[in-house]
């Protein structure tokens, strides 16, 4: 069961598909990224690979001033927009059911740019990709001082110039933090 940890929809039941089709973070993990983030009041934030929506909606239960959720899979998405209403979020999101990089496009072009940006890839995409590449995917979107935290599944140091990082390990699942400037 997936629930929302804490704030103004604290204890609220989150939908999740059925299947193996995505991998929600585990609260463990979530409130130690929250925890690590502290406050994060006004922020604008991305979820990329949203999967059931959990990190955007704990960010906006936690005092965020806007998400924007991108999600491919159509089923996916249903259930996003389910738990954004259920938790009466919808007025605090913007939900792009598109691929992530197609929607990474449109939001460069509209010259947005984000506080905090949650990347949780299918842990498929590693065979093909490496944190680096997903964080170099989002450099123009992230605010000068902004975050981009990332789940991953396997240890690295592939950190792309003028980032520094903090990686924190939960057994086999890493959870990176990466901020612009120095190494």
């Amino acid at each position: 069961m997936l629930r929302v940890l804490t704030g103004t929809a604290k204890g609220r039941n989150l939908k999740v598909p059925k299947g193996q089709k995505i991998r929600p973070m585990t609260s463990r993990v979530k409130k130690s990224v929250f925890d690590t983030l502290g406050d994060i009041s006004e922020m604008k934030v991305l979820d990329i690979f949203a999967g059931s929506g959990g990190l955007g909606i704990e960010s906006i239960s936690r005092g965020a001033a806007h998400v924007t959720a991108i999600e491919k899979d159509p089923l996916v998405f249903k259930i996003i927009k389910e738990n954004y209403e259920h938790c009466g979020f919808t007025d605090k999101a913007s939900l792009i059911c598109f691929d992530y990089k197609v929607a990474l496009a449109k939001l460069r072009s509209k010259n947005e740019v984000f506080d905090l940006i949650f990347i949780d890839p299918p842990y498929k995409l590693y065979s093909t990709l490496e944190v680096k590449d997903f964080i170099l995917d989002v450099e123009e979107l992230l605010d000068d001082d902004g975050v981009i935290v990332i789940e991953h599944n396997y240890k690295t140091e592939d950190t792309p110039p003028g980032f520094a990082r903090f990686t924190k390990p939960f057994g086999e699942t890493q959870v990176s933090y990466f901020r612009k400037g120095e190494q």
